[in-house]
């Protein structure tokens, strides 16, 4: 996928946002496309995430005791905070929707 800076610009990033990214590839390598990429799917996996915990969430209100829907709840508030902090979501976001939009 080509990606350039004016293309990202347009799609919503901000200036400091694509520093970030420039900073990440000169630091690991690669190329702008599979940066976009890699966040892209980051994006799907947390999503993906969060649906599982939400419905298994739903199952414990409905099958189990409250008070331990009431602390696997709390466990995976938490869980999914710290995932969450493990990688850009905003950045991410954007990335899945550059990519969705972007037909290349």
């Amino acid at each position: 996928m080509k990606v350039t800076d004016e293309a990202l610009l347009r799609s919503g990033f901000t200036q400091p946002e694509l520093q970030k990214i420039k900073s990440n590839i000169d630091k690991y390598g690669g190329t702008p496309g599979e940066a976009i990429n890699d966040l892209a799917r980051r994006f799907v996996t947390l999503a993906g995430v969060v649906a599982v915990c939400t419905f298994t969430l739903l199952l414990l209100f409905v099958f189990s005791s409250p008070d331990r829907a009431a602390a696997w709840g709390l466990a995976m508030f938490f869980g999914v905070a710290i995932m969450s902090f493990a990688q850009p979501p905003v950045i991410s976001y954007k990335s899945w929707r550059y990519r969705k939009n972007t037909k290349d």
